[in-house]
């Protein structure tokens, strides 16, 4: 799995992952964590500093988001449209429920980020958010961390057949573009 240039740097340099891992919570947490799950299982990473980060990332995210939503007013106005216009039919739910509201909305994509901003803008304390967000955190982290670790443990099972899928990838785009060819040149004629 080393062939890689991205991989040779990270074999190198173990830390650059770990700076990587926690930018990439700020912009994209799912897609980032099921990688350096997948990764850690690979032995790229040490599996208890993983989670450390991972989590602390995931709550420095999420207060920022919060804090965003309490600084709504000062903020350019396409924030507090974009919060209200994605977050606003669930403040029901947050209000009722907000941890069940946070929990779902972290595997909800492209809600959760708006759902912090307005809890942000009502009423709530922030040590009050926290205590809903913790163990919303917690149960994020271990169901896409274990859907990214365990991925990585079976790829050592799989990973003789990716020769296969690769070379029928490549014949199925090859056929794709070639019935694209014959499609657009037939559907010329017909004009």
């Amino acid at each position: 799995m080393s062939e890689s240039l991205f991989f040779y740097y990270l074999i190198i340099w173990q830390p650059l992952g770990y700076l990587l891992g926690v930018v990439g919570m700020l912009i994209e947490g799912d897609v980032t964590w099921f990688t350096l799950a997948f990764l850690t299982s690979q032995g790229f990473f040490n599996l208890g500093l993983m989670l450390f980060i991972i989590f602390w990332s995931v709550v420095v995210s999420d207060t920022l988001f919060f804090f965003i939503g309490r600084s709504i007013h000062r903020l350019p106005r396409f924030v507090k449209v974009w919060s209200d216009k994605i977050a606003q039919p669930f403040d029901r739910h947050i209000h009722s429920r907000p941890l069940q509201t946070l929990l779902i909305s972290k595997f909800a994509y492209g809600v959760h980020k708006p759902i912090l901003v307005r809890m942000g803008m009502i009423d709530k304390s922030y040590w009050e958010f926290m205590r809903q967000d913790i163990p919303s955190i917690f149960t994020w982290v271990a169901i896409i961390g274990s859907l990214g670790y365990f991925s990585g443990l079976s790829f050592f099972l799989v990973q003789q057949y990716l020769h296969y899928a690769e070379v029928g990838l490549l014949v199925g785009l090859i056929v794709f573009f070639v019935a694209v060819k014959l499609i657009t040149k037939y559907s010329i004629k017909q004009l």
